[in-house]
């Protein structure tokens, strides 16, 4: 054989071997995305739904940059769902990602943040919710929206749900569950790391991380305050969940919420039990009184109400001046 002919075997050997590679390559990228089967499944089911709401949606416009972006931003959305990561090491991929800060509440152990996307870059706008204690992410929040809204081609009627539609062409790079509906304007998938969450409730020994209640429904709606909510506190209004415990006389579950790592919760909680003293329903002992002598006086800062077209700014309580008329006047309207 040639020199020729041996370089040239050689040299389709080469391309073979490379383009099976490459194929292997993708097949097990495909085979590693565990979501792919089920998320076809579901965004089918989706889509049929579409179909009985609207006959056909106007097609959206969509460049390949910004298709290309998407791509991108689903990759990286895909990545921090997967990984076990503190909040440092999620700020240096959040420099390297162009993410912008656009919520920040502390209270108390508790930290919660919002960051988003460039909405400029492509058809999807994201939105990451973080739970943070102790530098743990403990909980991550995705929402994902479609910037355009489409319409049906009979009677120009908006569609208000999620573009499924076009999210089937992003699916390969989809490593998380849909879940979600159908009829949801926004596509949310969230995780809860509960190993980081036992740590830091292990470290913390003082505080009481999740109340004792028999009802799980309502549990779950405590452990949702307060971890998972960017509420704010209101010297007018009294939040719907403490409305909740008083009228089913939990009790229990409001006096350990004193001592709750959400300072928040602690603070409404101290208010419950002032009114609840104050109509002479619960006697409280010393050592209640004495954490709700510190909550009062307490210098650790809570989000507060500033109006309609603010953020809460953060404020210690104990500036904040309110009586005991003030708390028993708020209860009063709000159990009517």
């Amino acid at each position: 054989m040639s020199r020729v002919n041996i370089l040239t075997v050689i040299t389709v050997i080469f391309i073979m071997a490379l383009f099976n590679e490459r194929a292997w390559a993708q097949n097990a990228s495909n085979a590693q995305n565990r979501f792919y089967a089920m998320n076809v499944k579901k965004i089918d089911s989706f889509n049929l739904f579409l179909r009985t709401w609207c006959d056909s949606v106007k097609p959206v416009t969509i460049t390949d940059a910004s298709f290309q972006q998407d791509k991108e931003n689903i990759r990286y959305v895909s990545k921090l769902y997967n990984a076990n990561m503190s909040y440092k090491d999620f700020l240096r991929e959040a420099d390297k990602n162009d993410l912008v800060r656009s919520q920040f509440r502390r209270v108390g152990l508790v930290n919660l943040y919002e960051y988003k996307i460039d909405e400029q870059l492509g058809y999807l706008a994201i939105d990451i919710w973080l739970t943070v204690m102790d530098e743990k992410i403990i909980y991550k929040k995705f929402v994902i929206r479609n910037l355009a809204k489409r319409e049906c081609l009979s009677g120009n009627v908006t569609v208000p749900f999620f573009d499924y539609v076009y999210f089937k062409r992003l699916v390969n790079e989809v490593h998380f569950p849909i879940e979600g509906c159908a009829n949801c304007d926004s596509l949310v998938v969230d995780t809860l790391y509960g190993s980081l969450f036992n740590e830091v409730a292990q470290k913390y020994p003082n505080y009481n991380f999740i109340p004792e209640v028999a009802n799980e429904r309502l549990k779950d709606r405590i452990f949702e305050a307060t971890y998972l909510d960017d509420s704010y506190y209101h010297n007018n209004i009294v939040p719907e969940l403490f409305v909740l415990l008083v009228n089913l006389k939990e009790y229990e579950a409001i006096t350990n919420l004193l001592y709750s790592p959400n300072h928040l919760m602690a603070v409404n909680a101290y208010e419950a039990l002032v009114y609840l003293r104050s109509t002479r329903t619960l006697e409280i002992n010393a050592q209640q009184e004495e954490k709700m002598n510190s909550i009062a006086a307490g210098k650790t800062e809570i989000p507060v109400y500033c109006g309609r077209d603010c953020k809460p700014e953060n404020y210690p309580y104990s500036t904040l001046k309110i009586s005991e008329r003030n708390i028993y006047d708020k209860y009063e309207a709000a159990l009517r």
